[in-house]
């Protein structure tokens, strides 16, 4: 079986807004063992949704359609989809009584705007949505033996009413087995190379990393692959599910009952930031030093002015410091630090862009400095650097 994913949205086409609902379709539809054949993103533009879901019909047995099915006057993938497949909209009476009823008890009135989130093709089923107003809908054209599903764009609604589309198609799950990795520490030519006799293998880098997407149709095999991709990758996996390396630091340092503070330069607070991005952090992170100027690192974390002088800012002697004083200042387990140049401006001869000292203390061992270069955009150097940073804590906690 073969799906097409059309997405609607003005706001993506315009780079105002990152389109996230195709991953998690196309991650469902992959899980069922349905080929996608291809991804549209099209604004809130009539004719274009309509050109665009022909164009998905024409090339898949169903097209999956998520956004524009709002109160408001640009959202007209409804009257899209009808006007292409020739079948007028009608009130779904049912979920109109629900929406009035909402309506009522929040003490409001209902108007045609909010009304037209009732109206689905004639003969669809209805796929009702657990949090928001507007209706989803399944509509199967019988002359050519092939569907419509339309669901809304907000995530919440649009994640919950997909599963239930699955359901009602008797699309059910493990058509296909994926085991995922996630790994940091060396390149996906590197990864590859150590794999390369292993088949089926999905390869995705980011500054976080290489996630690895172990993929087979039998799931003995896939355990086989699975056995042979962890011994060969080690220390470098750092989990085998989709959490984010703060939500593993997070875990061990909660393990360990270790306390943990940064004193950030380059980084500006990104390391902080994921620390606490992670529910329960206030137990093990204490707080941050975003010393970005020199002042900073002199007055606050106790940097040696004249080692400044002599080796600059980005430096190892700076880097130890700014470990050492901040665990010392918020009486810490642990505490890293980051001094670097991002880009664009700031090289010399001796320290290119995206050179980075990252610094570990425990108060128990010699301080750790690691000299690091990251090459990219500004801000995928700095994210590279606080997963750098991260993954430094989990090695010495693992």
């Amino acid at each position: 079986m073969k799906a097409f994913i059309l997405i609607t949205g003005s706001e993506f086409v315009l780079g105002l807004k990152q389109e996230k609902n195709s991953l998690f379709i196309a991650k469902e539809l992959f899980k069922r063992g349905v080929e996608i054949t291809g991804i549209s993103i099209v604004p809130d533009d009539l004719y274009k949704i309509q050109f665009f879901l022909k164009v998905g019909l024409d090339k898949a047995d169903f097209v999956v359609v998520s956004g524009g099915m709002g109160p408001t006057e640009d959202d007209l993938t409804r009257e899209a989809i009808s006007e292409a497949i020739g079948v007028p909209l009608i009130f779904d009476e049912k979920w109109l009584t629900r929406i009035k009823q909402t309506l009522k008890e929040q003490g409001r009135e209902i108007t045609e705007s909010i009304k037209k989130m009732a109206k689905i093709p004639y003969g669809a089923r209805v796929i009702e949505n657990p949090v928001g107003k507007a209706a989803g809908f399944i509509k199967v054209l019988d002359d050519v033996n092939k569907a419509v599903i339309a669901v809304p764009g907000v995530p919440s609604e649009m994640k919950a009413m997909i599963l239930k589309a699955f359901e009602i198609m008797g699309l059910k799950e493990k058509k296909h087995f994926v085991h995922l990795f996630r790994t940091f520490g060396k390149p996906e030519a590197e990864i590859g190379e150590l794999l390369q006799d292993i088949d089926d293998i999905v390869f995705n880098s980011s500054p976080k990393g290489v996630d690895i997407f172990v993929k087979d149709k039998n799931e003995l095999f896939l355990e086989n692959k699975v056995k042979v991709v962890r011994e060969r990758l080690g220390e470098i996996i750092y989990t085998e599910d989709e959490r984010e390396m703060e939500e593993i630091v997070g875990t061990l340092l909660k393990k360990h009952r270790k306390t943990i503070s940064t004193a950030e330069s380059s980084t500006g607070g990104l390391i902080s930031a994921r620390i606490v991005n992670v529910p329960g952090s206030s137990e093990y992170f204490m707080g941050g030093i975003v010393s970005y100027s020199n002042e900073v690192k002199i007055n606050l974390l106790g940097v040696n002015r004249k080692d400044i002088e002599s080796y600059g800012a980005v430096s190892k002697p700076v880097a130890e410091q700014m470990a050492q004083g901040v665990r010392k200042l918020l009486k810490t387990d642990i505490a890293v630090s980051d001094t670097g140049i991002a880009g664009p401006t700031g090289e010399t001869s001796e320290k290119p862009l995206g050179l980075h000292y990252v610094g570990y203390s425990d108060g128990r061992n010699p301080p750790e400095v690691h000299r690091v270069i990251f090459k990219g955009d500004r801000n995928d150097v700095r994210l590279a650097v606080s997963q750098y940073a991260l993954n430094l804590i989990r090695l010495n906690l693992r």
